[in-house]
């Protein structure tokens, strides 16, 4: 009787496995015992060693058992502390912000021999001792004292007044022309303090902003104004010479502007002829290719004597003697010497011209004083026949009205209008102040444009017809 036995599928152990790469060395080798000895050691580096910590740290002694009742302990009525005492308690302990700083772990430093590196300025050198005695000799560093202590009693003062409500409001605000009611600090309020820097400092609960000034009119311009003689249908030969003398200055005013203009946009340029400035764009763009050979440019070749030269000859090791040194170093003495003498000469001499620099600045400042009283009256003269500014644009100038001989007539039956009555009406109300000033707004006129759609057919006749349609255009 024969028995037939199943074949088991158990895979074994393999005993000689291949440990080339680290793969395999760590996929056939048990390293767990290794690594949780070392991740216990870097804990007690944390943490500390438990050998070396006491027993008491370790321990605790129960004394009291697990039966008998424990009793609520009775807390001592204590005083509660004020904010004062609560703050000085805290001095002591460092503060949550450094805590970050401050080592966790009981890890030591593995370099026992660290130098300490000190701050600079930490260690007193000799030159600092030597200025700490002179100026405790003079009493410098007494009077600094005593001036950061006048400094602190000025600040806390200053601090008391922030905190102060104000219960009066008698004051005007607006009417007060003075800095302090603007909010200014009162060490800024001096004439050498620009007035950016006054506006920069101050508080921004006390910000207020001026009164906007009320729009500038002329009321003083009379509705019509009365035009000069010379523009009569019937002048008088001089009025009509006034006026011409007039028109001719405004024109050439005009023109000299104009001629300005030119002068710094257009003629500023020269003008370049077409080859020329094909020519410049050609070197321009050539610039850093390389170049064909010209052999006009080439260096006229220096006459040999059939000698061999080398292209980098050597070079000699000639030192100076003691002789030519000690010449050398008397030319730089000597040139020191004379630089020496020519600044104490020149020191000698500018004392002497003290006074010649007293009179020239005087002269400069009377001559800057004069300047800006000028400038200054001639702003004012402007700003009093300026016409209004009601917005960015400007009202238009009156330009003088000029008849031209041919035109006089005589008569007002073949009088010919040479202005228009709205357009002058409209303008003196700007120049008033009535009406803002306007800019002219052309609207452009849309072009457009004729084309067959793709859709449709197109036969000759239509042809025919368009270009008959663009001939008559």
């Amino acid at each position: 009787m024969t028995v037939k036995t199943a074949k088991t599928t158990a895979t074994k152990k393999r005993k000689r496995v291949s440990k080339k790469s680290k793969a395999s060395w760590r996929k056939h080798c048990d390293i767990n015992d290794v690594e949780e000895f070392l991740e216990d050691q870097r804990l007690e580096e944390r943490l500390g060693k438990f050998d070396e910590k006491p027993d008491e740290e370790l321990f605790i002694v129960d004394t009291t058992g697990g039966d008998v009742d424990e009793k609520p302990e009775v807390k001592p009525d204590l005083k509660a502390k004020s904010f004062k005492e609560r703050k000085r308690a805290q001095l002591a302990e460092t503060p949550k912000c450094f805590e970050v700083l401050l080592p966790t772990s009981k890890v030591q430093d593995p370099n026992k021999k660290r130098n300490t590196v000190k701050q600079v300025g930490s260690k007193p050198s000799d030159l600092s001792k030597l200025t700490e005695k002179r100026q405790l000799s003079k009493g410098v560093l007494s009077r600094k004292l005593e001036q950061t202590k006048v400094n602190r009693k000025l600040a806390i003062q200053k601090k008391k007044k922030s905190k102060t409500v104000r219960q009066s409001f008698d004051k005007n605000i607006w009417d007060a022309p003075t800095l302090e009611s603007k909010g200014i600090p009162e060490t800024l309020c001096n004439e050498f303090v620009s007035t950016e820097a006054q506006l920069h400092n101050v508080p921004t609960t006390k910000r207020i902003r001026a009164k906007p000034q009320l729009p500038k009119t002329l009321l003083t311009r009379a509705a019509i104004e009365v035009p000069h003689p010379g523009v009569s249908y019937n002048p008088s030969y001089q009025e009509h010479q006034a006026l011409l003398s007039e028109v001719v200055q405004h024109e050439q005013k005009m023109m000299k502007r104009q001629a300005h203009l030119n002068r710094v946009t257009t003629n500023m340029f020269s003008k370049v002829t077409q080859g020329e400035k094909e020519k410049q764009w050609q070197e321009e763009m050539s610039v850093g290719l390389p170049q064909p050979h010209n052999p006009s440019n080439d260096p006229d070749p220096e006459p040999s004597d059939n000698e061999y030269k080398a292209v980098n000859p050597p070079v000699k090791n000639k030192k100076k003697d003691h002789k030519a040194r000690r010449k050398q170093r008397e030319q730089l003495e000597e040139k020191e010497r004379l630089k020496r003498a020519k600044i104490e000469k020149k020191k000698i001499t500018d004392l002497y011209r003290l006074r010649k620099i007293q009179e020239s600045l005087k002269k400069q400042e009377s001559r800057q004083c004069e300047r800006s009283t000028r400038l200054a009256s001639k702003r004012e003269e402007k700003a009093a026949t300026a016409l209004p500014a009601l917005n960015k644009h400007r009202p238009p100038e009156k330009e003088p009205e000029f008849v031209d001989p041919a035109i006089l007539t005589g008569d007002l039956r073949n009088l010919t209008n040479t202005s228009n009555l709205l357009r002058d009406r409209f303008e003196s109300l700007q120049r008033r102040g009535a009406l803002a000033a306007s800019k002219v707004m052309m609207k452009k006129k849309r072009k457009l444009k004729s084309y067959f759609k793709p859709g449709h057919k197109v036969t000759e006749q239509d042809i025919k017809k368009y270009i008959q349609k663009l001939d008559k255009k």
